[in-house]
């Protein structure tokens, strides 16, 4: 028993002096970016009711939520994706007028992978949004930006990214196997998607920095969550891990009573120097 109470939680720890510096010299150059990008801060709150994201968050992303009855008999969740978090915060006193708007947050999420273990549980964070642009410009900023954080650490990112029109171009028996699988070559995948699909991503692929970013049509999710258009993955030159991601949204703000088009990233900075 005094074993037991003198252990951590599985996936949680302390960071202790030198590991605390890290953290806050990481947050200082992330802010410091951003800031000079133009973009402003928001601060949301580590817990919130359940019921708001129900439909929203992924199969997956609910089941690696931690969620409790509090003491007043509701449902509550501890943060675990900041995205539809900061729309539920921001859309009910958004205005015409505020649009668009760039907005960063940091901050823990928390998730619970029974299926991983050994790894960390308890994630910090700093992403950054455009809300209220609906425009291949800002998919272009988000993705370009997301690049150049990850070289002011030293990292040389290469970039995978596809879009949600492919995968709804395909049947659902298609977009399993290809997830699972990888059964349908890009190829077969290319002439299934609409002329409309296809001009977008040859505009995208036209203003991004060839050798970096890579259109990789077989990268499809079995579920696309709240994504509505591009995702993406930003990936280290040595690493087979995302350490960002991102993409966009176009319908999480009009969940919460304001249309506005977002698009983003975010950035879980364990592996950053």
């Amino acid at each position: 028993m005094v074993e037991k109470k003198l252990r951590y939680p599985t996936g949680v720890r302390p960071l202790l002096i030198e590991e605390a510096a890290r953290r806050r010299r990481i947050e200082s150059r992330f802010v410091s970016i951003l800031e000079a990008a133009g973009y402003a801060e928001v601060v949301l709150p580590i817990i919130d009711y359940a019921d708001p994201y129900a439909t929203l968050l992924s199969r997956e992303n609910t089941r690696m939520s931690y969620r409790f009855v509090d003491r007043e008999g509701d449902l509550v969740a501890i943060r675990s994706d900041f995205t539809p978090m900061v729309a539920r915060a921001l859309a009910p006193a958004l205005t015409p007028d505020q649009l668009p708007l760039r907005i960063f947050y940091r901050g823990d999420v928390i998730r619970c992978d029974a299926s991983r273990l050994g790894i960390n549980r308890e994630l910090f964070q700093i992403g950054a949004e455009i809300v209220g642009d609906a425009s291949l410009n800002a998919d272009i900023e988000a993705m370009t930006l997301a690049v150049r954080i990850a070289r002011e650490f030293g990292v040389e990112p290469r970039v995978v990214y596809n879009d949600t029109a492919v995968a709804a171009a395909l049947t659902a028996e298609e977009r399993q196997a290809v997830a699972v699988r990888r059964a349908l070559s890009p190829a077969d995948i290319a002439r299934k998607i609409t002329p409309e699909t296809r001009a977008r991503l040859d505009a995208l692929a036209a203003a991004l920095e060839p050798g970096v970013f890579a259109l990789h049509l077989d990268d499809i999710d079995e579920e696309s969550g709240y994504y509505t258009g591009i995702r993406f993955r930003l990936f280290g030159p040595d690493s087979r891990k995302a350490i960002a991601q991102g993409g966009r949204y176009d319908d999480v703000y009009q969940r919460f009573g304001t249309p506005a088009a977002a698009a983003g990233f975010t950035f879980t900075i364990d592996d950053l120097d």
